[in-house]
């Protein structure tokens, strides 16, 4: 029988304060004030906050602390009793819950119940998560619902896949833990992260999509490894645009890695698309993106890219002269014993129109750029390093009858 972590850390656990911030975040733990701060110690980590962000302190036991103290008194054999704590956590939406049902399957490996309660289904003699199941089985999580990959798609396309309602109470929290992602002060960032795990993964897909615009790049990676986890597609579209146009690039690189970790072969055709964008940062993260996925259908792409031309640099008309005001005219209008004259204003142009490119500069540092990242995702791609000599990559294509794509 194996050790039973779980136990081990709830029989460390002492009494504690709960601490409740103003915008509603909770953290358990030992609370001392000193020279406006409260400093809240929970185990080996310590929170501190301003003590105008604190709206209450409260003393006694909390129910975390009922469930160490009743957690401490239990045998670490004994199955049912364990099994009936999950059940209490549950009820009052603990976090331990999982933990508790965890410890049940620890004592217990064929424990069904508390199998269930994870999310378990037996396949073939082997207990694998339901999530697991549904995958192996071939099918896709789409707004909270498995179907078949196909189906998903069709929806998507016409607007008709929503995200379902998740519990009112749940999504108003999951919407204030994420906007407390975005507060000025790190401890206040760090506890909402915390308690994300705490909330049903439903209630967190639409909230946490927002949070891919939060200020602080460590936030954005939290979101994007957060949906990544949850692996619902209609995160997809968001992930996607992360990985191409987030300003950090480590929250790029996070994006990308979550979408590959959809393992959906159409991921292919938004990149492919974005090659003919007319952002040039468009069209340089689509080529990293395509090198990525390491499918070869991306050379067709950026060589039929290539084909359009890369652009050019900029042409600006600008005019050296003057502008001269005068009255043309008046709109003369007749009321009862007046007439009124209102002014028709003309302007006379004196002087030159210049037509000019612009030599150098941010134009022709795009299209440089452009070459460089077409050249550096067609060698990946292909395994040959032929620089930016464009017929030479057609003439192998060509050669080993690499796959050719309509973009869509």
């Amino acid at each position: 029988m194996r050790i039973i972590p779980a136990l081990l850390l709830l029989t460390s656990l002492t009494l504690a304060d709960t601490v409740i911030l103003r915008n509603g975040l909770s953290v358990h733990g030992k609370a001392v004030k000193a020279d406006g701060k409260v400093v809240v110690t929970s185990g080996d980590r310590t929170w501190e906050f301003d003590a105008d962000r604190v709206r209450e302190i409260q003393k006694g036991e909390s129910k975390r602390e009922e469930y160490a103290r009743r957690a401490a008194a239990l045998g670490a054999a004994d199955a049912a009793s364990w099994f009936r704590l999950a059940l209490w956590a549950r009820e009052n939406r603990l976090p331990q819950a999982r933990a508790a049902f965890e410890t049940v399957v620890g004592i217990d490996p064929e424990h069904r119940a508390a199998r269930r309660e994870l999310g378990y289904e037996k396949v073939g003699g082997e207990w694998v998560t339901g999530d697991d199941a549904k995958r192996a089985k071939g099918f896709v999580l789409c707004a909270g619902k498995w179907m078949l990959p196909a189906e998903a798609d069709r929806l998507m396309r016409a607007g008709l896949m929503k995200q379902p309602k998740a519990n009112s109470e749940h999504r108003k929290r999951a919407e204030k833990l994420v906007k407390a992602m975005q507060d000025d002060e790190s401890d206040v960032r760090q506890l909402a992260v915390r308690q994300l795990s705490e909330l049903p993964d439903a209630a967190l897909v639409r909230p946490l999509e927002k949070a891919l615009f939060a200020p602080d790049p460590n936030m954005r990676i939290v979101a994007v490894k957060t949906l990544s986890r949850i692996g619902d597609r209609m995160a997809l579209p968001w992930l996607i645009r992360s990985s191409m146009f987030d300003a950090k690039p480590e929250v790029r690189n996070a994006a990308f890695r979550a979408v590959r970790s959809f393992r959906d072969e159409d991921v292919f055709f938004p990149y492919a698309r974005a090659m003919y964008s007319k952002s040039p940062k468009a069209r340089i993260m689509a080529a990293h993106a395509l090198a990525s996925l390491d499918d070869l259908r991306g050379v067709d792409v950026i060589l039929r890219r290539i084909s359009f031309g890369l652009g050019e640099a900029p042409r600006v008309n600008m005019m050296v002269g003057t502008q001269t005001s005068y009255i043309r005219d008046f709109d003369v209008e007749i009321a009862q014993s007046a007439a009124i004259g209102d002014p028709i204003v003309g302007t006379i142009r004196d002087g030159i129109i210049l037509d000019f490119k612009i030599l150098g500069g941010h134009g022709e540092t795009w299209i440089a750029e452009q070459r460089r990242a077409f050249a550096g995702a067609l060698a990946n791609l292909t395994g040959r390093d032929y620089g930016e000599n464009w017929k030479q990559y057609e003439q192998y294509a060509k050669e080993k009858q690499l796959p050719r794509v309509r973009v869509r």
